[in-house]
């Protein structure tokens, strides 16, 4: 396989930088379409939980060193607990959502804050009053379900969840940004391909080597009047 340089490579992008452009804007374009008029905008409402002391519980000062590292644990456990079948189940009923469970749970993010005792239930949905609502409602249920398997109660709603009316996806930014590189590369990919599917000879040093023995005895330069006065 023959080796090109670093120049040739440069000359041949230069060369073709109309067809990089025009790729280039082509797709970024059709990213830009599609994600305005055919991909459904999605609405993201929290709510946000803390994990306490349990009702009637009293300690000295010096055990609430040992509260928050167990706190901290049982973040991790009521995590799981949130988005369990059980809890999933009941939200589904409550609301009269006709989904799932799986489709559900596929909707709701539960997450930590910054490694402390809150705990964020979020949820994405199309209709941003569905998403708040089921945040809500998976919030209710999942303080229900922990009392009840763990025989504690102590869980509090720091922050219900509201209705927000401002989409979170698509990203078009995004989406245009990964367009404009998936061009890039494509119509680099394209002229690369071209190229190596070209068998003309352009340059003298490509004459030689396949000429082998045969002398070269004259070049003719290649020259803008001599071509039109060929043409008239």
């Amino acid at each position: 396989m023959e080796e090109i340089s670093l120049r040739e490579i440069l000359d041949l992008l230069q060369e073709n930088w109309k067809m990089i452009v025009i790729i280039t804007l082509v797709l970024v374009g059709l990213a830009a379409a599609v994600t305005l008029f055919f991909i459904d905008k999605t609405y993201n409402s929290s709510t946000t939980l803390i994990v306490g002391r349990p009702e009637g519980y009293t300690s000295t000062v010096s055990d609430t060193a040992n509260e928050l590292r167990i706190n901290q644990q049982l973040v991790g456990t009521y995590s799981e607990i949130a988005k369990s079948k059980s809890v999933m189940t009941e939200v589904n009923s409550a609301l009269n959502l006709g989904l799932s469970d799986g489709q559900l749970a596929e909707m709701i993010t539960v997450s930590t804050v910054n490694d402390t005792e809150l705990i964020k239930i979020s949820v994405t949905s199309e209709d941003p009053v569905l998403a708040a609502s089921i945040a809500n409602k998976t919030a209710e249920k999942f303080m229900t379900n922990v009392a009840e398997l763990m025989k504690i109660n102590n869980l509090q709603i720091v922050d219900e969840a509201v209705v927000n009316s401002a989409p979170v996806g698509p990203n078009l930014k995004l989406n245009m940004a990964i367009a404009f590189l998936m061009g890039i590369i494509c119509s680099v990919g394209i002229i690369f391909v071209k190229e190596a599917l070209n068998t003309t000879v352009k340059t003298i040093d490509q004459l030689k080597k396949l000429a082998d023995d045969v002398s070269i005895i004259g070049v003719i330069p290649e020259c803008d009047e001599l071509t039109l006065k060929g043409g008239n």
